[in-house]
Parts: structure tokens; sequence; C-alpha cells
């Protein structure tokens, strides 16, 4: 029987988190890093990558590389995926957190915006999965993550939530993580999904600034989630020791959807 110690240990192993460099995806970071893993952190802001993996390395002491990543460009995903294995030579875990939304009521929403989220929070989470199975399925060893949302599970009004494109994309992604994990077990890849409630951050401030107490009613817990409480389910979900929960999808939303 391995330890608690050994099922959650990552060290030797590579993680790339997208979107990892801000927002919710920093603490993702964080709690692959401090189990021992070498990170990969990528988005489209290179030089917040940079800043982000600088300040990681010298707090987790391990190997923290930042790379250029647009998800929604299959040419930018492959040399992506090019310059992670020319370092690293294996990909253990990813982490599909990249995302994007577009508020608009819905009877005018338009093509351009709908296009845009769909093409970030669906169609770059299958390009990148799709390549890192490729990886994966070779080695005989992958932890996929995917990032829906509480979104994903509920209808809102549009006083609380105005964005369609943004939900029909997270529904999407939970309906992803389920088939590919069915079919992709006789590879040893267990594929999972977080769907996180409201966090604070920089793409939920302006949402969360203008619903107020509305909001927060809710939450069965009446507040928002703070900057270390996703941490524990991505480490759950990554370590050796989930190996046997696949097509699983962890609700952190303070028991949004349990209403």
């Amino acid at each position: 029987m391995r330890t608690n110690k050994e099922l959650f240990d990552l060290s030797g192993e590579v993680a790339i988190i997208t979107g990892g460099a801000a927002g919710i995806g920093v603490q993702m970071s964080y709690a692959l890093g401090e189990a021992g893993a070498d990170l990969v952190i990528a988005s489209r802001k290179l030089e917040n990558c940079r800043n982000a993996a600088e300040k990681m390395e010298k707090e987790l002491s391990v190997r923290v590389m930042p790379v250029e990543l647009n998800v929604a460009d299959p040419a930018s995903i492959d040399t992506f995926f090019d310059a992670v294995m020319e370092k690293f030579g294996r990909i253990d875990i990813l982490i599909n957190n990249s995302g994007a939304t577009w508020g608009a009521p819905s009877l005018e929403y338009p093509l351009n915006g709908w296009n845009k989220v769909i093409e970030t929070n669906l169609t770059g989470t299958w390009l990148m999965t799709q390549k890192a199975g490729r990886i994966m399925s070779a080695q005989n060893y992958g932890r996929i993550i995917n990032i829906t949302s509480l979104a994903a599970f509920v209808g809102a009004p549009a006083e609380l939530m105005d964005a369609v494109a943004y939900q029909a994309s997270k529904a999407a992604v939970a309906g992803l993580t389920k088939d590919l994990a069915v079919k992709w077990a006789r590879y040893n890849i267990t594929v999972n999904a977080v769907a996180p409630g409201w966090f604070p951050t920089k793409m939920s401030r302006g949402t969360l600034d203008n619903t107020g107490e509305m909001m927060l009613q809710c939450i069965p817990l009446h507040r928002y989630g703070e900057d270390d409480e996703l941490k524990t389910a991505i480490l759950f979900l990554a370590a050796p020791g989930s190996g046997y929960c696949t097509g699983t999808i962890v609700s952190v939303d303070g028991g949004w959807v349990a209403r």
C-alpha cells in the first residue's frame, strides 16, 4: 500500500497549465509545483508567463517553462508542443484552463462573440487534449484535467449571467471529458474536469461587481472562493493516487450546483 506522500507525489512529472500565469490558473500551477512537478506555463501573453515562471521557480524549486500559446490557433499549438517535448521529452499532466467569455443579451448575441468563445473554450480544449493524448498514449500514462464551470450545469437569469456562449462551451467541455475518459482508458489516460464556481479574478470581477448580493444569495456558503480552494481538487485529479478516477467532474462552487 502506497503512503499518502507517494500517492500525491508528482516529482519528475511534467505538467502543462494553459492560462497558468493569471487568475485561477496560478492556483493550479502552485498546486502541482508544490507536489514536485515541473511546470509549463502557457498563455497568449508571454511576458506574463515569464514573470510568473520566474516567481514560481524561486518559490517552488522546480523547473518552470514559460511559453506563448494561442489555443485557438492550431499552428501555435503545434509549435508549443514541439517546444515542450524538446525541453522535457514527456508530458504527464495537462490542465486546459485557458478560457474566454463574451457578455451580451442572448437575443442580440453576436456571431463573432459566439465564435470567439467556442473557438477558445471548446475547440482549443479539444485541440490541446488531442495533441497531448497522442503523446500520453505512447507513454501509456497521462492525466488530463479540463476546466468547465458551474455554468455548464445550470441556467441563470440574464441579471446574473448573460453569456450564453460561455455556458454552452463549458457544457460541451463536460461532455467531451466524459467521452474521452471512456475512449482513452485503454491508454491509461484519465480525463476528468473541475467545475469552479465564482472566484474573484480579472475575468469574473465585472460580473461579481455588478451582481453583488444577488450572486451571493445563490451560493449556499454565501461567499466566493478563496485563492487556495481549488488546489486540492486539482492535485487529487493530477496525482498518481487518482488512477481509478476518470470521467468525473468535481464541483468547487460553494454548493451552487447542489441547490
